[in-house]
């Protein structure tokens, strides 16, 4: 009876913690939403993904190693625009892993790496970047950590200038795509070294499915030049952001998920959110298999809806876009699809007091 009564006290606390951590992330998200009503237009910035909850290298360092589990894979892929002739396409990977070691104590570090290729336009204009991250995570107490990471990017940007049409092509009103042009270049691509760093703050507590991070990421700390005319005087502005993304358990089998992104690049800005309701069909250990449907907005741009499943240690996530930008005249509306996948590895976790039993 006094267990019971202990486990029903335990259970109706856990509920109210619960509800009092999706009171705080409603307010975090609130503050996000008036970014959204408020901040400048959407114009340009680096490479970007409307599910960049399922891509946590891209944007932040200190996220390294920052998820249930060991080892983590994941991959995604972008269509932007594809209703318009030439579409762009952004493809990433990642790798990362837990390190822990006796020294460290309850600390542990995030190693990882990460690919990441975009194409866009008729000439080709391509990014090409691989980075390697690093993060030191700090236990502060049972379910809160810290984290500080960083980033070493080296990348090209190319393109086929023989694929532009230029205006003194131009014979007697007639454009002729084999005649000679002024127009040169004096490369047709430019390397680039790139340092990043980030901080995170991680709720992860042992007990319930209620999670939750938030954290300023930084990259091109070193502004590196880029530039097809040998000037070297076009220097790439940082990047930076902040970030929050949250899942809130409320019922047995129901969580609340939250996800925020601000991120700012010279003059442009972009603001994005998204939110949704996971389905778990089942908790059984070995059989987990949840369902989430959300939707989101990014500010002058497009509106979102997307699905994510899980099963088991895999998570498949599809979304689409709705343009909702001026430049909606030539997408029809048709933003386009993105596509992620995550597979997570968790290693058996040795006892955390073990009694050896003496032979007589």
């Amino acid at each position: 009876m006094a267990k019971t009564i202990i486990g029903g006290n335990l259970g109706a606390f856990q509920r109210i913690t619960n509800l009092f951590l999706l009171t705080r992330i409603l307010h975090l998200l609130a503050i996000f939403s008036l970014l959204l009503a408020f901040g400048p237009p959407l114009a340009g910035q680096d490479v970007h993904f409307s599910q960049f909850h399922n891509a946590p290298l891209m944007f932040n360092p200190a996220l390294s190693g920052a998820f249930d589990g060991d080892q983590r894979f994941s991959a995604n892929y972008r269509n932007q625009w594809f209703s318009v002739p030439v579409p762009y396409e952004t493809l990433a990977a990642s790798y990362d892993q837990k390190l822990f070691q006796p020294w460290l104590g309850e600390n542990w570090l995030g190693l990882g790496g990460s690919l990441l290729y975009d194409q866009a336009g008729d000439a080709g204009l391509s990014w090409l970047q691989l980075s390697l991250h690093g993060a030191f995570h700090v236990k502060l107490a049972d379910a809160h950590a810290l984290s500080l990471g960083l980033q070493l990017r080296a990348g090209q940007r190319a393109l086929e200038p023989g694929q532009f049409n230029f205006g003194d092509q131009f014979t007697d009103n007639t454009f002729d795509p084999n005649a000679p042009t002024a127009e040169a270049f004096a490369a047709t691509s430019s390397g680039f070294f790139s340092l990043g760093a980030g901080a995170n703050w991680a709720f992860r507590p042992e007990q319930g499915r209620t999670r939750a991070w938030a954290g300023i990421g930084a990259a091109h700390l070193n502004r590196p030049s880029i530039s097809f005319l040998g000037d070297g005087q076009i220097a790439l502005p940082m990047l930076l952001n902040a970030h929050f993304m949250g899942v809130a358990q409320f019922a047995p089998q129901m969580d609340v998920v939250l996800n925020a992104l601000v991120q700012v690049q010279g003059d442009y800005q972009e603001v994005l959110s998204n939110a949704g309701i996971r389905y778990h069909l089942s908790t059984e250990k070995g059989k987990e298999l949840a369902v989430q449907l959300g939707g989101g907005y990014r500010f002058n741009d497009a509106a979102i809806v997307y699905v994510d499943v899980f099963f088991r240690n895999w998570q498949v996530g599809f979304s689409y876009d709705f343009n909702t930008s001026p430049f909606l005249a030539a997408t029809n509306r048709n933003g386009g699809p993105e596509l992620s996948v995550q597979y997570v590895i968790s290693h058996v976790q040795p006892p955390k007091v073990f009694k050896a039993c003496p032979i007589f």
